[in-house]
């Protein structure tokens, strides 16, 4: 047993240390088909990669270093990541939560030049990102011909369904420590992630919406979390919102509920060691539109992350099944969540929901 356990011990420690040895070496500096003699016209651009993972493997977290020439906004699957201002440096992004299939990596890059000036100059987007399976194994992407670009920034392309088989190939400049970039040292420290919000998430409800009105009742809506291996969640912090009303589930215990949907709540519910996490919400419509919205932040022994913005990732039910709200609950028959819209929308509007009181054990 005990030769198992330091055999376990080591692989965690040999994953960590593969994770910590990310860098640019197999990365090519890309930009759109405007570039001539090293240099591009002024102006912001879309850049688009989309990963799907191997046959039986499934993604959970993504460690993504980047520069960009002269800066950036990455988004993965629609959420904003992060930001770069400075091009001469590269930002680190870890513990960014990934789909268990498809994931999308967008990134708004902007070439301004001196200003005033607007004539063209060099521009690039330098990047690699390291992809970890439940498994504990990982894969690394790169920046090279296989991203696409438009020389536009249009709506919603940062989103998982906008289609861009009608955008070009990106064009490679050049591998890391070509002029004029030189060679870029990797960010060790991690840059700060963004503040837990609901303005990432998405209004949802069951699939029972007719022009945004839903029958009157409760529902039942869960997001389960799994962790990579060797590693667990020891905490999460909850900010919900409901119209009408909610109960909140974590891995079947009660953490809180809510009866007025112009003002949210947020929750610090501290976790047993769990090999996954399951979020429950039984929601209850009384009168007209119907929504749900969700944020969560995941807290390991490693890393901090949002997770489980309110999406097509939840699951849902136009019932409420006796003990749907238990980690052992089998909801592989339950529809996905109809998403309504984007944080903001009407009838609701912006919502604020407080700090956190005091913990809850689950």
């Amino acid at each position: 047993m005990v030769s198992r356990l330091l055999y376990a011990l080591l692989g965690f420690i040999a994953l960590i240390a593969r994770a910590a040895a990310l860098d640019f070496a197999s990365s090519t500096w890309i930009w759109t088909d405007e570039v001539s003699g090293g240099e591009a016209p002024v102006g912001t651009r879309a850049f688009r990669k989309t990963f799907t993972p191997p046959l039986g493997k499934t993604p959970v977290q993504a460690d993504v270093i980047m520069r960009v020439d002269d800066s950036f906004t990455l988004y993965v699957n629609g959420y904003a990541v992060g930001t770069g201002d400075d091009f001469q440096l590269a930002k680190r992004f870890s513990c960014v939560a990934l789909r268990p299939s498809l994931n999308v990596f967008a990134v708004t890059a902007a070439n301004t030049g001196n200003p005033p000036t607007t004539d063209p100059n060099p521009a690039g987007l330098l990047a690699a990102i390291q992809i970890t399976y439940s498994d504990g194994t990982t894969t690394t992407i790169v920046s090279d011909n296989s991203w696409r670009f438009s020389v536009t920034v249009p709506s919603g392309y940062e989103q998982l369904p906008f289609d861009d088989s009608s955008w070009k190939l990106a064009v490679p400049e050049g591998p890391d420590g070509i002029d004029p970039w030189g060679q870029t040292p990797t960010p060790s420290t991690p840059s700060p992630s963004p503040v837990l919000s609901l303005t990432n998430s998405n209004w949802i409800w069951t699939n029972e919406l007719v022009n945004g009105v839903a029958p009157f009742g409760s529902r039942a809506f869960r997001r389960t979390y799994t962790p990579v291996k060797g590693q667990a969640a020891t905490s999460a912090t909850v900010m919900i919102v409901t119209d009408d009303l909610y109960t909140l589930y974590v891995n079947g215990v009660t953490i809180g509920s809510g009866t007025d949907y112009h003002i949210g709540k947020t929750y610090t519910v501290n976790l047993s060691p769990a090999s996954n996490v399951v979020f429950a919400v039984n929601a209850t419509n009384i009168s007209g539109p119907a929504g749900l919205l969700v944020a969560i932040q995941i807290n390991t022994a490693q890393c901090s992350f949002t997770f489980g913005q309110t999406d097509a990732n939840w699951k849902s039910s136009t019932g409420v099944p006796a003990g749907f709200q238990l980690p052992g609950f089998d909801d592989s028959s339950w529809s996905a969540a109809t998403v309504e819209g984007p944080y903001g929308m009407a009838p609701w509007g912006n919502v604020t929901a407080p700090p956190a009181s005091s913990p809850v054990n689950a």
